[in-house]
């Protein structure tokens, strides 16, 4: 996770995947990973497909660590979409 991304094995490919993490500036990275998890089982939890919920929990994470508070900078879904859409175009 974080800046590099995140990786993960496929197994109806036979193979690992990556998705890119949005690129951003960090200011704070307390509870991105608490953010990207929760967001990440959310997704599980609405039957995205994987690949759609590591981008949303990548997504909510990278929003995460623009703004400062822990858990209190957490990001809502409009703002979660909206960096999904900037940062990959194809899941608009």
């Amino acid at each position: 996770g974080g800046a590099a991304g995140t990786w993960w094995f496929d197994r109806s490919a036979g193979s690992s995947r990556h998705v890119e993490a949005p690129r951003i500036k960090a200011v704070d990275t307390l509870a991105a990973g608490d953010v990207f998890h929760g967001a990440f089982a959310v997704g599980l939890a609405e039957a995205m497909a994987i690949e759609h919920a590591l981008r949303f929990a990548s997504a909510a994470a990278a929003l995460k660590c623009l703004r400062f508070g822990g858990r209190l900078g957490a990001p809502d879904r409009p703002g979660t979409l909206a960096m999904m859409a900037a940062t990959w175009p194809e899941t608009a």
